[in-house]
Formats: C-alpha cells, sequence, structure tokens
C-alpha cells in the first residue's frame, strides 16, 4: 500500500470516527455527568482529562525530538539539495540498476516538453 493510500484510509477513518461522535451527540445529547457539576464521576473525568492532556504533550515533545535528530540525514540530496535516483534506468547509453545517482541540476527536457516561443 502507498503513502497516499494510507494517509487516505487514516483520513476515512478519522471522517467516521468524527461523524459517528457527533451523530451521538445528536441523538443522545450531551452525558449528564458533563455538565452536572456535583455528579461523583466529574472528578474522575477532569483527572483523565489531565492526563491524557500531560501525556499527549509528551508524545508530542518525543515524535519532534525523533524527527529533529533524524532530519541530520547525510545524503547528498539533503545537504547539496541534489536530486537522489534510486532504481532501473532505460535507454540512453545504457540500462540497468542505479543507486544514489547525485544530480545537482536536472537535464534539460527533451524537446517536445520545451514550451514554444
Amino acid at each position: 500500500m502507498t503513502a497516499g493510500k494510507s494517509r487516505a484510509w487514516w483520513v476515512a477513518g478519522g471522517a467516521v470516527v468524527c461523524g459517528g461522535a457527533v451523530w451521538a451527540l445528536l441523538q443522545f445529547g450531551v452525558p449528564v455527568f458533563l455538565s452536572d457539576q456535583n455528579h461523583p464521576a466529574r472528578p474522575a473525568l477532569e483527572a483523565s482529562s489531565w492526563i491524557a492532556g500531560i501525556a499527549s504533550l509528551l508524545v508530542a515533545l518525543v515524535a519532534l525530538i525523533v524527527a529533529l535528530r533524524q532530519g541530520g540525514s547525510s545524503t547528498p540530496a539533503a545537504t547539496h539539495g541534489g536530486i537522489v535516483f534510486t532504481g532501473n534506468v532505460t535507454g540512453g547509453s545504457g540500462s540497468g540498476p542505479t543507486t544514489g545517482v547525485h544530480v545537482e541540476h536536472p537535464p534539460d527536457p527533451p524537446s517536445p516538453a520545451r514550451p514554444q516561443p
């Protein structure tokens, strides 16, 4: 599965979950313990929301640190702003597997692709 399809499934799943939550809220209304200041479940709900908020901040901080540490890659494309090709090259002067070819400036497109003056 490609990254685009995986992301589409996550977005679709989130839309279904959020739509279900909105439907339940409209169908059944707000639960009593959310609006009642003296309900015995309210302190536990507030405590769990604080714990979830702090835990989410910690997860976001760890994700940021990991992303920053992985961002310091030593690939030629990351250090010089070029293009790295990986795969097979066909046609031209040769064909076969190619790995790590670094092109600082991409070549000009063939004649038919150039705009006509």
